[in-house]
């Protein structure tokens, strides 16, 4: 059979990567949305469900929402800090290295101090190992933007893991992380999946629900696996840090350097002389000013003497885009530990000269030749010989030499070099007169100058060119010195020479002629006028800032673009008499435009075109009537500025036809279509229009246009203000912005100090980290701070008022004498003498003023080893003031001496007139309950005084007077200076010290009183009399509630009988018999409780046989129950 030959057709993809991207690119637009083709799919089918959603969603929306801020993140941020935290022998220092080694692929042996590494595109790191100190912990707490906390999962969570908690909360929490490693020690996987679960539940407890905690299974090698490491660095490169309010409103530095350039010969003369130091570090928090008051942590306050920006040593990589980085741009900076280029000892500098990547190409040819030749150039060049014609004399290298003429210029040196280096020979001295006349010259940057030789000149000319373009890309202002002449004369020569290279040498003819009338020496005919200009200026500032030290060592080379000295060349030329605006080769066209604004027919801004300026008088002033005939006439409105010549002609051309359609039309059409004038209204139509416009802004007020308007528009707002933050200064160079802004957080900054203490220089320890600390002109003065304190429920001690605590408040860290009081609620502060329980109280204390609602920590002492919770107390700032008064309730004691009907004599009160006198008027107050009051002193005895009372008082009565007393509070407040110790002492600084641990030092004894001891209370009994009732009362009272005779019997008095010695004998012999028989009964007891055990427990064995075989039994019966009903069953299914 012959059957078609049909061809399977083709099956275009219906699913896959082919398919997505087609039917992106045709994408099907519906007519209508899934909504409207189905509304029943989207109507409420149930309200609860509806509702429930309804706030699930706008829960989600609010979690979302925070306080909305002003961005001041800087465009390059600057590196995050990175603190790893734990107790000893954790492995800090092996996560460290780990991760240095994780990011740049180098592996440090011994690191000191911050390490700043390149852990993305735009992500630096500053990791920083913090010890045990409880100084450092402080200090790290304060910078630290991540923090990394180490735990052992042997021992869990130490001690040093709650307190740097505690720290963070003080001072504002960053964000934390955990790191568990050791897990190796668990040999059982079940095992360690509990104790990950146990610490996890723990470690949530502490910071929040959801706190990652990450693991290290173990070690290899002396280091952490390499997928582990590397999965813990993808989680710090992409956390999103916390801004906080204390970092967000003050500049501090985290120094990862410290250079000390006070003079030699002053240390030599003094050891112990102030220092000049110079620290280095990143800008962080917000902008610092120079010259501003810094306090450097654990040091003291000081004032800055120099600040200066320097290029940033460990920068971000460009802005492209690319999945990696370039293993060059794996940067790292660790001055401290002898990374990132240079190491700085006490005695020298150290330079680290890295080893290039790849393998240097060895040279070829004729520049291997010349590396390997003994002598120079020049020398060979003087021996060199060369005959120009064929059998000719041949010429040495001596014997040629010339003249040139060389304007006075900055790198005349670098001129001389390139001619000896050449061959060429210049004269040592040059004309008097041109050297007069170039040092009245404005100084200009170098020119390059067109290069003759003797032996080719095709081939010298193809070298100045390259050259020149060179040096046009690279270099400065070289662009606006090239003179169009010069370069189209080398262009003729070229031509000369291709047309004619037979007469090679015609080209000598009148070079010196040429060369003098090019080069010729100009009169600045401009700075003979008006002096020197301010662009001239510009270039020596340039000039001066690229002589500036890189760091005191090196000089920075900047790179300007040809873009800059092309736009600076017209500029240059304009107010430089010298180079005419003919050298400047302009077309005719060119030309025209370039003057034509100069005439009226030209080009004319719209604040300038008169054309625009009599429109836009039209508007405001065109508007006029016709008194005689009534007629009216208005202002026409003027075209926007901002339109080109073209658009303004076309404008006119429609402005015409229109002016003819309008003719035609009547001039009521015309009235009725455009707006009225508000005097052409009538009084109705004014006040409905003011109406409308009221209504309107009341409705833009209040009006609800959504729950997130409030929201959005504050956010927007925040937007707004930061953009024009960050476009304020954007066009001024950087030397002047910081002038007006200062340093921005991001630049890498140098910090000179001067009379600084020289422990700091000789006990300096790498390990402590030194913070500058910018602070406000209010923080910078001293006043008594209110805060609101709580004792640590962890601290075993309670605090006592007037012993000295150590608080961190701010940036410092200071020892002071607080008050406690507590709040009263007619507002007075009533001194307490111990801090309360569990609860807050109200603390006064002389010290830096700080900002209200800043958070600080209190520990007793910094140098006590122990293995207790260190962290005291924990607070925040309330208000400031310059006086506080709190009050001691001072309780006076005293007794009558004589009473009378509402007054009577008190001694024992006081113990002089004088005192009384003072106390006149003070109101006293008896046991009972009876008012008085202070009247006036007597005579005798001294101290006694006259009171008056509400009642008459006894004298057994006591009379108190309660009073209340200011209290002196001190001003006492020391710096915490551990960076000035030496590295044994820095965890030992004593400041002052409690009476008690003065007494405990001194082994004395606590001084007692004799009217605080306490004495056992006796008081007298007295003697009750018997309660009379009157007889007529009793006639009425209840039987019950008479009095009844309740006196006790008197007990029957006995005879004693005295029994006869038979009688003594009988009863001494019952007596034995009785005691006989009392221990037989008790052995007979105890003998019958053993027997009674014993069958107990025969009776138990009995019954658990019996049991068991009960058991047994019941088993065989449900067995053959079982299999009977089997049975049944099958019976029943066969049936």
């Amino acid at each position: 059979m012959d059957e078609p030959d049909i061809k399977k057709g083709h099956r275009p993809r219906q699913a896959g990567r082919k398919a997505d991207k087609k039917k992106a690119k045709n994408k099907h637009e519906q007519d209508l949305t899934a909504k409207q083709r189905n509304p029943r799919a989207f109507a409420i089918q149930s309200v609860n469900k509806a509702a429930k959603a309804f706030r699930r969603t706008a829960d989600i929306k609010t979690k979302k929402q925070h306080i909305p801020k002003v961005d001041r993140s800087p465009t390059e941020p600057p590196p995050i800090v990175v603190a790893i935290v734990g107790p000893p022998k954790v492995g800090k220092s092996t996560l460290l290295k780990c991760l240095v080694k994780n990011f740049t692929k180098q592996k440090l042996t011994n690191i000191n101090g911050p390490v700043t590494v390149v852990a993305g595109k735009n992500r630096r790191l500053t990791l920083i190992e913090c010890n045990n100190d409880i100084n450092c912990m402080i200090d790290v707490g304060k910078v630290a933007d991540l923090a990394l906390l180490m735990v052992d999962a042997k021992q869990g969570f130490e001690m040093e893991i709650f307190e740097f908690f505690n720290i963070c909360q003080a001072t504002g929490f960053p964000r934390c992380m955990g790191v568990l490693n050791h897990l190796d020690q668990y040999k059982d996987s079940k095992t360690v999946r509990k104790r990950k679960k146990q610490l996890k539940n723990r470690f949530e407890i502490e910071l929040y629900k959801g706190a990652r905690l990450f693991y290290l299974s173990m070690l290899v090698n002396g280091e952490y696996l390499q997928n582990e490491v590397h999965n813990l660095c993808r989680f710090i490169s992409v956390m999103k840090m916390t801004p906080l309010v204390w970092r967000a409103s003050h500049p501090y530095v985290l120094a990862d350097r410290m250079e000390d350039i006070t003079n030699p010969e002053n240390i030599r003369q003094n050891p112990k002389c102030d220092r000049v130091v110079s620290l280095y570090g990143y800008m962080r928090g917000t902008n610092m000013k120079s010259k501003s008051v810094v306090h450097i942590a654990g040091c003291g306050d000081y004032v800055i003497k120099t600040m200066t920006f320097l290029p940033d040593p460990c920068p971000t990589p460009q802005m492209e885009k690319r999945r990696s980085l370039n293993k060059r741009e794996r940067l790292i900076y660790a001055p401290m530990s002898g990374v990132g280029g240079i190491v700085y000892d006490k005695d020298a500098v150290y330079i680290d000269i890295a080893k290039p990547t790849q393998e240097e190409e060895k040279p070829t040819g004729l520049v291997a030749a010349l590396m390997e030749s003994l002598k120079p150039v020049d020398e060979k060049v003087k021996e060199s010989q060369i005959s120009i014609f064929k059998g000719g004399p041949s010429l040495s290298g001596s014997d040629f030499s010339r003249k040139r003429h060389v304007d006075k210029t900055s790198d005349d040196e670098e001129d001389e070099d390139d001619e000896e280096d050449s061959g060429m020979d210049t004269d040592s001295t040059e004309d008097n007169d041109s050297a007069e006349d170039e040092d009245d010259e404005v100084k200009s940057p170098p020119r390059k100058r067109k290069k003759t030789d003797p032996y080719d000149e095709k081939d010298i000319d193809e070298i100045g060119y390259e050259e020149e373009d060179r040096d046009a890309e690279g270099m400065e202002d070289d662009s606006s010195d090239v003179d169009d002449e010069s370069v189209d004369e080398m262009e003729q020569d070229e031509q000369e020479d291709s047309d004619n290279e037979s007469g090679m040498l015609k080209w000598k003819k009148n070079m010196f002629e040429r060369a003098a009338l090019k080069h010729i020496n100009r009169k600045n005919y401009f700075k003979m006028v008006y002096g020197e200009d301010a662009d001239d200026k510009k270039d020596e500032d340039k000039e001066d800032e690229e002589d500036e030290d890189l760091a005191g060592l090196f000089k920075v080379l900047k790179k300007h673009t040809k873009d800059n000295s092309q736009v600076d060349r017209h500029e240059i030329n304009k107010l430089d008499c010298n180079r005419a605006e003919n050298g400047e080769s302009l077309d005719l066209d060119e030309l025209k435009e370039h003057i034509a604004d100069s005439f009226v027919t030209g080009k004319w801004d719209a604040s300038e075109d008169a054309k625009a300026r009599l429109e836009e008088d039209d508007e405001l002033f065109g508007d006029f009537e016709d008194l005689e005939t009534g007629e009216k006439f208005h202002g026409t409105k003027p075209s926007s500025a901002l339109d080109s010549e073209d658009d303004n002609e076309a404008k006119e051309d429609d402005n015409e036809q229109e002016g003819e359609e309008k003719e035609e039309n009547d001039d009521e059409g015309s009235d009725q279509e455009r707006p009225k004038t508000k005097a052409e209204m009538t009084a109705q139509e004014r006040r409905m229009a003011k109406k409308k416009k009221i209504k309107d802004l009341f409705d833009k007020e209040y009006d609800n246009k959504g729950d997130s308007e409030f929201y959005d528009t504050w956010k927007s707002e925040m937007d707004e203000q930061s953009k024009l933050n960050r476009a304020e200064f954007e066009e001024l160079p950087e030397e002047q912005r910081v002038q007006f802004e200062g340093f921005r957080p991001g630049m890498y900054v140098r910090i000179e100090f001067d009379q600084m203490p020289c422990e700091l220089i000789e006990n300096f320890d790498p390990t402590y980290p030194i913070i500058i600390g910018g602070m406000t002109n209010v923080e910078e003065k001293l006043g008594y701070v209110n805060v609101r304190i709580k004792k640590h429920r962890w601290y075993k001690k309670i605090l006592k008022t007037r012993n000295p605590l150590i608080l961190s408040l701010g940036w410092r860290r200071f020892q002071t004498i607080p008050f406690y009081y507590k709040l009263e609620d007619n507002l007075r502060r009533r001194m307490l003498k111990y801090t309360p329980e569990h609860i807050h109280c109200h603390a006064t204390f002389w010290g830096p003023i700080t900002p209200q609602g800043t958070g600080f920590l209190a520990v007793e002492s910094v140098s006590e080893k122990t293995a207790n919770f260190r962290i005291a107390a924990t607070g925040v700032v309330l208000e400031l003031d310059q006086s506080v008064e709190v009050e001691k309730k001072l309780k006076l004691v005293g007794t009558p001496l004589k009473v009378f009907k509402k007054s009577a004599f008190i001694q024992d009160m006081f113990t002089s007139s004088l005192e009384v006198a003072k106390f006149q008027g003070a109101r006293l107050q008896t046991v009972s309950g009876l008012r008085g009051q202070v009247k006036k002193s007597l005579h005798t005895p001294p101290g006694a005084f006259r009171a008056t009372f509400e009642d008459k008082i006894r004298m057994s009565d006591i009379v108190f007077l309660k009073a209340w007393v200011k209290l002196d509070i001190p001003k006492f407040i020391m710096p915490v200076t551990s960076l000035l110790l030496t590295p044994e002492a820095k965890q030992a600084w004593l400041g002052m010290r409690t009476i008690g641990q003065l007494r405990h030092e001194r082994g004395l004894a606590v001084p007692q009183k004799a009217d605080s001891a306490y004495k056992p209370i006796v008081r007298p009994e007295r003697e009750r009399k018997p309660l009379v009732i009157p007889r007529h009362l009793k006639r009425v009272l209840p039987f019950k509630d008479l009095p009844k005779d309740l006196r006790e019997p008197q007990q029957q008095k006995r005879v004693a009988v005295v029994m006869e010695p038979a009688e003594a004998k009988v009863a001494n012999f019952l007596k034995r018999v009785k005691a006989l028989y009392n221990f037989k009964a008790v052995s007979h007891h105890r003998e019958m409780r053993q027997r009674a055990k014993e069958h107990q427990k025969k009776k138990e064995a009995e019954e658990a046989v019996r049991q068991e075989k009960l058991k047994e039994s019941k088993k065989r019966l449900h067995k053959i129950l079982g299999e009977m009903k089997k049975k049944k069953e099958g019976k029943g299914g066969n049936s």
